[in-house]
């Protein structure tokens, strides 16, 4: 159970990331948050934040938020085939190995 648990937080985290705030290959997530209206151009420091004006936009712009929608999915997912979400997950591992291994 514990072991399920830490594998599909793992792939929730990898998708919230992804979907939240990566590039993906070929821009993909960025051309995906772009259809919801949510804005990629940097802004200046002083200028406020301009937030998405749909609920689909702003759930996915706040990781939190996403994270959560995250875990269910792949809890289904894991339910469905575990495969999937174990390599998902393990593509967490490798990042975080990376980062420790150049950090």
């Amino acid at each position: 159970m514990i072991t399920a648990m830490l594998i599909i937080g793992l792939a929730a985290w990898r998708l919230t990331a992804l979907l939240s705030y990566e590039r993906g290959p070929f821009d993909i997530f960025v051309r995906f948050r772009s259809l919801l209206g949510i804005d990629h151009d940097p802004k200046p420091p002083n200028e406020p934040i301009s937030w998405p004006n749909n609920s689909l936009a702003r759930a996915i712009t706040c990781p939190w938020c996403l994270g959560l929608y995250a875990a269910v999915a792949c809890w289904g997912l894991w339910e469905w085939e575990p495969t999937v979400v174990m390599v998902i997950a393990a593509s967490t591992v490798l990042i975080a190995v990376e980062r420790w291994n150049h950090g």
